[in-house]
């Protein structure tokens, strides 16, 4: 698909659309007003998808944190109009407040929560079940199957919100968010209302314990219509076996693949939503089986649901599922798990797909080696062989300096060559957890490192509450204008993008914020890079290091002439030699081992840093 013919009008011809992509279409088709959010992958490309296509008549752009993007959605919804909110499952947490309160309170125009979760963490961080999240608040949640699900659902969820006058969440996973499939599209609506804003106190605050309570009934009563109005999403079929499956999200279509495979016909109930549960069907479903299997990734919340009602049917039934086993509390799904049930249930009759031993070793040989290390040329590269040669340079051994590491780019520090990132929890925590440190009495000199984007994210209160209290911590801010790991996206410091726009400049905040002993640096500038990390790290007081350098991967992509560095075959000893640092201590990708053994700089990818050169002891780059 074109991202350009996203809103488009041409509704005749079916368009290939990922699950995020179509998210997008079902918003364009509902009217929204504004689609905001934060960069976390796998949500990232709806919103992306939206920047890239032509004028779409409304608002799109990418908020600080998840916390602040929920409200400014909420603020459009009050006032009338549609919204959309995006997020990974961590954002939630980081939003969780904000949705909690605005779920008791109520929307006006439809506003829209799209959350998608990562089983089997294919994108870091934690294996998160955000429908814990809709059982907290009473909030209605849907759970499409299938990119053109996911538009209609989308679509629909603005009405449903405006109906029942309550956020509406929309949960899918990294499967979903990265499927494709040909999606027929709807008609986009026109909507245009004038924004207002009624005075009401007992709503819009929490105004006393008794407007409070009062908001929790509401919010019980919207999430009990919302289930009557969605009955159509859970549907339920019926057949002569007596075994049955319950499917959530993307869990059907692996259950479909695998009884086509094996012409099975089993009852089954199709879950489109998440919360409320339709208790009455899966109690009918229960009623005309004997055996029933719970498809769903991560956390077993139908299952115990399933396992509740089973008390209230007139004879025993047997769930298969992750409380007694064989399925995993870990993981996603996929045909082959489905099947190794269906194995357990029929026995060895049951058929799985074949695949070839040629085609495996065609898939195998397509596999890219990616190192889990810095680009090429990343300037986060330079900053941490800097700080590895301060720390050794201030007679410390590497592992009596804690340095704590931060959510982004930055985190890529743990890896090797460098090790230097000790931590990891969230975004902004890399200088809290530092100040913790020196609280508990850690006498070596404490190092934090984040990046641009997390600094701003979340990191600014952390800094606030260190120079508050004058602790005597190292702070390395990693400046490379763009929240890089999610692809690139924009923020509030970044220069090349924010002609039009305010820029926030990092050396401002933290000057503000109290602290003196502030120094900005190219990374790419050892020699000087050095000695201002000794004089920071050595300090008394509270210190920051803004380590400023474009990320390479946009800088490249504005220079039209590519330029690399080259080894120089005369002066490279040889790399059984030398201790090889352009390869063991920089971790370079674009530096190999040639078929003479001596050092290779890949000028397809080599952007010309110069920190190989820096490094290498005979000058032979």
């Amino acid at each position: 698909m074109a991202v350009k013919d996203i809103g488009t009008h041409d509704i005749n011809k079916p368009l290939l659309f990922s699950g995020n992509q179509a998210m997008a279409r079902g918003a364009i088709e509902a009217g929204v007003a504004l689609v905001t959010g934060y960069p976390g992958t796998p949500s990232t490309y709806l919103i992306e998808a939206l920047l890239k296509a032509s004028d779409l008549g409304f608002r799109v752009e990418w908020s600080i944190n998840e916390k602040v993007a929920f409200e400014v959605g909420t603020g459009v919804s009050w006032a009338g109009l549609r919204s959309l909110v995006t997020m990974k499952m961590s954002g939630l947490n980081v939003a969780s407040d904000a949705f909690l309160s605005v779920q008791y309170s109520g929307t006006n125009g439809g506003l829209v929560l799209y959350v998608a979760d990562d089983p089997n963490t294919y994108y870091g961080m934690v294996e998160q079940d955000s429908r814990h999240y809709a059982r907290l608040a009473a909030a209605p949640m849907m759970t499409p199957s299938s990119p053109q699900e996911a538009l209609d659902y989308t679509r629909r969820a603005f009405d449903l919100s405006e109906q029942i006058g309550r956020p509406v969440m929309i949960l899918i996973t990294t499967m979903l968010a990265n499927t494709s499939e040909s999606v027929t599209l709807g008609k986009i609506k026109s909507i245009k209302r004038k924004p207002s804003f009624e005075f009401n106190i007992a709503r819009y605050a929490k105004a006393g314990p008794a407007a409070c309570v009062q908001q929790h009934k509401d919010t019980l009563s919207a999430l009990e219509q919302f289930g009557s109005l969605t009955d159509d999403l859970n549907p339920l079929t019926l057949t002569e076996s007596r075994i049955g499956f319950i499917t959530q999200g993307i869990t059907w279509n692996y259950l479909q693949e695998a009884v086509h495979l094996n012409n099975l016909k089993p009852c089954t109930l199709k879950l489109g939503v998440a919360n409320p549960l339709p208790k009455e069907k899966i109690k009918t479903l229960l009623s005309k089986i004997d055996t029933v299997v719970v498809l769903e990734e991560l956390e077993p919340i139908v299952e115990e649901t399933v396992l509740a009602l089973r008390a209230e049917v007139d004879h025993p039934v047997k769930v298969i599922g992750k409380t007694h086993g064989p399925l995993s509390l870990t993981g996603d799904y996929n045909v082959d798990v489905v099947i190794s049930v269906l194995h357990e249930i029929y026995g060895d009759k049951i058929l799985r797909p074949e695949v070839s031993d040629d085609l495996s070793r065609q898939v195998q040989a397509l596999k890219v080696k990616r190192l889990n290390t810095f680009c090429t040329g990343c300037p986060h590269r330079a900053t941490f062989y800097a700080l590895n040669q301060t720390i050794e340079k201030l007679g410390y051994k590497k592992e009596e300096v804690i340095i704590t590491g931060d959510i982004g780019c930055t985190i890529l520090g743990m890896n090797e060559p460098f090790q230097a990132c000790w931590t990891e929890i969230c975004m902004g925590s890399s200088i809290s957890l530092a100040q913790g440190f020196k609280y508990a009495g850690i006498k070596n000199p404490v190092i934090a490192t984040i990046g641009d984007g997390t600094f701003f994210h979340s990191g600014i209160p952390a800094l606030l509450n260190a120079s508050h209290s004058g602790t005597n911590v190292t702070i390395i801010i990693l400046d490379n204008y763009w929240a890089a790991m999610t692809g690139m996206q924009p923020h509030v410091g970044t220069k090349p993008y924010s002609e039009d726009k305010r820029i926030i400049m990092i050396e401002e905040i933290v000057r503000a914020a109290g602290i003196e002993n502030v120094r900005r640096v190219n990374p790419y500038q050892i020699k000087r890079m050095i000695p201002i990390l000794m004089e920071a790290i050595s300090s008394k007081e509270i210190s920051v290091v803004i380590s400023e350098a474009e990320c390479t991967i946009q800088k490249e992509r504005r220079r039209k002439t590519g330029v690399s560095l080259k080894v120089r075959p005369e002066k490279c000893v040889g790399l059984d030699v030398c201790e090889h640092s352009c390869m063991k201590v920089l971790g370079c990708p674009s530096i190999d081992r040639g078929e003479d053994g001596k050092a290779f700089i890949d000028p397809t990818t080599c952007t010309a840093c110069g920190l190989c050169h820096h490094v290498c002891s005979y000058g032979a780059v």
